[in-house]
């Protein structure tokens, strides 16, 4: 499963185009700067369980690897992150899925 922790703009503009990608923000854009989402976890637990694969993915890395972290550290056994992000899945080649106009 393709767990992708961008923020609801980022993920709107395009995302992996793979089966089973959802999308838990890790962190929420206000007034004041980036702050964590504190209820990723329990988003998380409410959509998967601890021994479901994931690999977790943000916009270029940096996010996810502080998700995924979070994730073993809360007894995730199948966790890995996806280096570089949604910025080099596209670089990449790879298929994305963006919104209709």
């Amino acid at each position: 499963m393709d767990s992708q922790t961008r923020t609801e703009e980022e993920f709107n503009k395009g995302h992996v185009d793979v089966e089973d990608a959802l999308n838990i923000p890790y962190m929420f854009n206000t007034p004041q700067g980036r702050v964590k989402n504190p209820k990723f976890m329990e988003q998380v637990l409410s959509v998967c369980n601890k021994e479901d694969h994931l690999v977790v993915g943000c916009q270029t890395g940096v996010r996810s690897v502080y998700a995924t972290t979070d994730l073993l550290n809360a007894d995730f056994k199948h966790v890995r992150n996806m280096g570089g992000g949604y910025v080099a899945w596209v670089e990449n080649g790879f298929a994305v899925k963006k919104p209709e106009h």
